[in-house]
């Protein structure tokens, strides 16, 4: 069964300078149209208290049409832009300890959305960023199962029998089409299994069963975990992880230190290449590795965001009644670049990070924010919560790769000079025939960005020496003005008195080197470039 609700969040951010785009830059956005997700089971199947799972899908868009399917029931809602709906998925959808299952539910979109599931029964809690069905991959190297007091260790406790010493877990989730899984392990040992569409199937990860490699003839999705694995209290609690696709090339990670607070001796980073590193390792908290890496400490399975897979904007949703906080990691001279909701977070106290450029800080997360973006740089952003003894989280839901100093980029600003020189009144024609108009440069903020831009398209050849942009002088009042009406508020005039009597009546933009960009004022019917122009779309803030 489905329902819906309301929400609020806890988030770790990671912001790191001068991010470049590599190829493996795409496959972190967590937006799309469809979804897979699993439930896998929660402490036991038999446990006496129903599991209280919770699926929170966001739409970026109005008019948003979100379809949840699971076996026989569909369940459909139209959501506006930045809304959350909070579905409840009941015991029934969770998986038990069956070899193949049916209990695969689908999230179909018409637009864009995120998609973050949470498993919740008694007081164990995880929570899963969910990856759109085309960013999935056919090839997940799998990490070395941690070393557990109580779950894994001693090794002779591993029964199958038993919950809390049942071996740690793989599952493999297939798309639509009919699937052949291979799984690779230890001692050249190997295992097939042919997948119907929207099925899922368990391995053990235990000994001579030790899988390495997980790959398929199409895409799937592939969770590693346990779900009673020993916590610092005692007692067990669900441990699940979501890996991400094999990378390409070797990749850099920051290991978030508060991660670690109070647990640091058992604190751990699994690797891919079936070894695990901590804080006596060279060169920690930075990592360069080859390899996925998945941070380990007491109640918690974090996959790393690596350096390359950088966003500037994510949709952050929440679960009642956890203790909400964000920790922050970002480059020492952007902290000021750093929003949450529509403004920057107040008070902060920033903590330097041993051996490198970044510093830290905690800031309290209000429940009306949803979103965490940054002004100018990428940054990686961590979903996490705290309820009793359990901590839990998540790589969060980015949505987008783009900064801007106005907000949350769902589409990019455009600027175009425009190919051929034409009279102020035609290039004004010009640009709204392409859905833009003449550039407006009515703040300081929009005028550097924009300067910053065109400073890109002057490298190119054939780049004219002025343009014109939407500013005119009034025949009425002599008083200019910008023609989209926004406020005359700033200014950048070269050479003669913008005030004279003499001169034109437009404005153009000097795009000469060591001009600086200045302004000045052109006969109307002189043939100029025009500077066309698209404000962003923007996610809204609520």
């Amino acid at each position: 069964m489905l329902s819906k609700g309301h929400l609020f969040s806890a988030v770790l951010l990671l912001v790191l300078k001068g991010a470049t785009k590599s190829r493996c830059a795409e496959a972190q956005i967590s937006s799309g149209f469809n979804f897979l997700v699993i439930y896998p089971e929660n402490i036991a199947y038999f446990y006496p208290e129903e599991p209280h799972n919770q699926l929170h899908v966001t739409a970026l868009l109005d008019n948003t049409e979100v379809t949840v399917v699971i076996r026989e029931q569909i369940h459909t809602e139209t959501l506006a832009a930045a809304q959350t709906r909070r579905f409840f998925i009941y015991g029934d959808a969770e998986l038990g300890r069956e070899g193949v299952s049916d209990k695969v539910l689908r999230v179909n979109s018409t637009r864009q959305v995120t998609v973050h599931a949470v498993s919740i029964k008694a007081g164990s809690i995880q929570s899963a960023r969910v990856l759109p069905v085309d960013r999935l991959g056919t090839e997940y190297l799998v990490p070395p199962v941690p070393q557990i007091q109580g779950t894994t260790q001693p090794a002779d406790m591993v029964s199958p029998n038993v919950t809390e010493y049942t071996p740690f877990r793989l599952i493999v989730v297939n798309a639509e089409k009919v699937n052949t899984v291979n799984l690779e392990g230890e001692g050249n040992n190997t295992r097939e299994v042919e997948l119907e569409p929207y099925h899922a199937t368990q391995f053990r990860v235990d000994g001579d069963k030790a899988w390495r490699v997980v790959r398929a003839k199409h895409p799937v999705a592939v969770l590693f975990g346990h779900p009673c694995a020993s916590t610092l209290n005692c007692s067990c609690s669900m441990l699940y992880a979501t890996l991400s696709p094999k990378p390409n090339d070797k990749m850099t990670f920051l290991v978030p230190p508060p991660l670690s607070q109070d647990s640091e001796d058992q604190t751990a980073v699994l690797l891919s290449q079936d070894s695990l590193v901590d804080s006596s390792y060279p060169g920690w908290p930075l990592l360069e590795l080859s390899s996925i890496a998945i941070l380990y400490r007491p109640g918690l399975l974090l996959p790393l965001i690596p350096q390359s897979e950088l966003a500037s904007c994510y949709v952050v949703n929440a679960i009642p009644d956890v203790h909400n906080f964000a920790i922050i990691l970002v480059h020492k001279d952007l902290t000021a670049g750093v929003r949450v909701g529509g403004a920057p977070p107040k008070d902060l106290t920033w903590r330097a990070l041993a051996g490198t450029n970044y510093v830290s800080t905690v800031v309290n997360f209000s429940l009306d924010n949803n979103i965490i973006w940054h002004t100018s740089d990428k940054m990686a952003v961590y979903y996490m919560g705290e309820k009793g003894n359990a901590t839990f989280g998540n790589p969060a839901l980015a949505v987008s790769q783009i900064s801007d100093y106005r907000g949350c980029v769902l589409s990019p600003e455009v600027l175009e000079i425009g190919s051929e020189a034409l009279a102020w009144k035609e290039s004004v024609k010009f640009c709204r025939e392409r859905n833009l108009h003449l550039v407006t440069l009515s703040s300081s903020a929009l005028l550097n960005q924009v300067e910053a831009k065109v400073r890109q398209e002057s490298t190119r050849d054939g780049i004219p020496r002025r343009a014109w942009i939407g500013l005119r002088r009034s025949t009425l009042t002599n008083a200019w003005y910008w023609i989209n009406r926004a406020p005359l508020t700033v200014s950048n005039w070269q050479g003669a008195n913008p005030e004279g009597s003499d001169g034109g009546q437009c404005g153009t933009i000097s795009l000469e080197m060591g001009q600086d960009y200045g302004w000045s004022r052109e006969n109307c019917c002189l043939d100029v470039h025009p500077i066309c122009y698209r404000e962003p779309h923007l996610f809204p803030m609520q």
